[in-house]
């Protein structure tokens, strides 16, 4: 309209015959001739941009006010001389709206940016100035709970249990805060942004809550933390178990060497008693490395009973202060099966541990039931803990193996529990399920295959007296002086001729001066390790490669583990006694 207004002010005169040349120009244009030329320049680039993107030719908007001034201006009369300018410039407009109306540039936008409101995975909410519900995404419903859009309503009603959430909605100067809440899927955790919707005055008209649910990122992360806590106590463990295996090793080395010696004689039942202590502090030290190790898995025959005790029994003071109970029924039946212990005791200590939790929580007795069968038929083994806490409902037992999920508070428990149970219960081809327990509480059963038992290398049997290979030169290598001369005792009553170095260098040493029939190592020394030992003695000796023991009193690590599978060598778990050093011996001097 203003184009059309401007072509009818530029040229309401006409030009006068014989003047100068460009007079008609002159007098036609008058002094708004600049100003429509301008508009003409300025509309071109502007409407061949806007009419490029409707995918229109610019030319189709641009040229006609140009042709009609042109026409006008030459004197050509295609309108019975009347001029057609203001004809051009409609033509143009009815381009323009014809392209805005076909791309619908009045409404895209505004539908662009609400598609991806509603397809955030966060959720939003839109307040006004008195915090009322103007706008909610799909997002924001489900993790509140809502099955419709609360529009109107306060923000402090919507979002009531999350108290955090409406302080940081309803004012203050915060702009972000996380917040824990209960949600129809369990405990979650949210991180809340706000922030101003200001109109072009820039006046405050409301504000926009934009809500993130951060509970799987935060649960990985504590996760990790977690394993890094674990990873920091086996090093730990480690460490402490190097420190008690060597004192613990001559404890049990010399009470088994006196009941040997004593016999029935008087002091015998206190020698005994003195074993029997060192023998649990040495179980409590293989239960924490067995918690320590990281490893894959290794079968083996396995007593699930055993398994079931030592597990218990690594929480037992817990469960003592917790004031719970715990009972025993275990078949006397079971056959051992092929699995690995250590994993097993993994899941019971779970499976224990869950139980407590949930029995801390609930008001009544609190009494834990442990149970094996064997199922001869089947050829399967059972294992089941059962406890008196209010129970799992049904709604969760098909999500409580998931990984990250949990029903508990945030910050209490990593979810990852009951999903590790699982991976190794069916790594073992077995079933692990949940159900009641008769009177109230939960059960966890555990169902796993007998399968066939793998043979060892080794006799466990005791080896007969008379059968025994004497007379023997052994050398025993150990930092630790006292653990050193026990295994001089211990193999100087077999009748074997043993010296003692402090470490691999000072074995080297020995075995040049002299030769050996046999050489037990610690792994761990000073100077020179025993897998460096190892590897001199492969190049130098090469017959004592098949005559070798490691002595080894904790975890060992992942890099060494794979050089004891390369090279074979057997390994003596300290604490040792008398009887498992010479079942050894005596298998690897019977080897030609």
């Amino acid at each position: 309209m203003l184009s059309v207004t401007v072509a009818a002010v530029v040229w309401r005169r006409r030009g006068q015959p014989g003047a100068a040349p460009f007079a008609l120009l002159m007098l036609a244009a008058g002094e708004w001739a600049g100003l429509a030329l301008l508009e003409h320049a300025a509309l071109a680039p502007g409407t061949k941009v806007v009419f490029a993107a409707l995918e229109y030719p610019g030319i189709m908007a641009v040229a006609p006010p140009w042709l009609g001034t042109a026409l006008y201006l030459s004197g050509v009369g295609v309108l019975g001389g009347a001029d057609p300018t203001p004809l051009a410039f409609a033509l143009t407009g009815v381009v323009f709206a014809a392209g805005l109306f076909r791309r619908r540039l009045f409404d895209l936008v505004p539908v662009a940016r609400h598609a991806l409101i509603e397809s955030m995975a966060d959720g939003v909410l839109v307040l006004d100035a008195e915090h009322r519900v103007l706008d909610i995404n799909p997002s924001a419903r489900a993790l509140l709970g809502l099955s419709s859009a609360p529009i109107g309503a306060r923000a402090e009603v919507v979002l009531a249990a999350w108290p955090a959430v409406v302080a940081l909605a309803v004012g203050g100067e915060a702009t972000e805060t996380d917040a824990q809440g209960e949600t129809p899927t369990g405990p979650r955790e949210l991180h809340a942004r706000i922030m101003p919707l200001r109109d072009a005055g820039g006046r405050s008209r409301g504000r926009l809550l934009v809500l993130g649910d951060v509970t799987e990122r935060r649960r990985t992360e504590d996760a990790l933390r977690q394993s890094e806590k674990l990873a920091s106590l086996a090093q730990l463990l480690a460490g402490v178990a190097h420190e008690l295996n060597n004192p613990l090793s001559v404890v049990i080395g010399h009470a088994t060497l006196l009941r040997r010696e004593l016999g029935n004689a008087p002091g015998a039942a206190r020698v005994e008693r003195i074993a029997a202590a060192a023998e649990r502090c040495a179980r409590i030290v293989t239960n924490f490395l067995s918690v320590a190790r990281r490893r894959a898995p290794e079968r083996a025959s396995t007593d699930v009973n055993r398994v079931l005790r030592e597990a218990v029994a690594l929480l037992a003071y817990q469960l003592e202060l917790d004031n719970v109970t715990v009972l025993f029924d275990l078949g006397a039946d079971l056959p051992l099966i092929r699995a690995d212990g250590h994993q097993l005791q993994q899941v019971v200590m779970n499976l224990v541990a869950n139980a407590q939790q949930a029995m801390g929580e609930h008001e009544g007795s609190r009494q834990l039931l442990v149970t094996s069968r064997l199922d001869a038929g089947r050829g399967r083994v059972t294992f089941s803990v059962a406890d008196t806490g209010p129970g799992i409902p049904i709604a969760l037992r098909s999500r409580v193996f998931e990984p990250f999920f949990t029903t508990k508070p945030v910050g209490i428990g990593s979810g990852l529990g009951l999903s590790a149970c699982r991976g190794i219960v069916e790594a073992h081809e077995g079933v692990i399920e949940i159900g009641d327990r008769p009177g109230g509480g939960a059960v966890v059963r555990v169902e796993l295959p007998v399968g066939e038992p793998p043979t060892s290398a080794a006799a466990t049997g005791p080896v007969v007296e008379a059968e025994l290979i004497r007379g023997q030169r052994i050398l025993g290598v150990d930092d630790e002086p006292t653990a050193g001369d026990l295994l001089r005792e211990m193999l100087e009553a077999d009748g074997q001729r043993v010296e003692v170095a402090a470490h691999g260098k000072a074995a080297l040493d020995r075995l040049a001066e002299a030769p050996f029939d046999l050489v037990i190592s610690d792994f761990k020394m000073p100077l020179l390790d025993g897998a460096g030992l190892y590897s001199q003695l492969a190049m130098r000796e090469p017959r004592l490669r098949e005559r070798f023991i490691f002595l080894s009193g904790d975890t060992l690590s992942a890099e060494t583990r794979r050089f004891i599978e390369r090279s074979g060598v057997p390994i003596l778990e300290k604490p040792f006694d008398a009887a498992g050093v010479r079942r050894l011996v005596q298998r690897l001097l019977r080897r030609a």
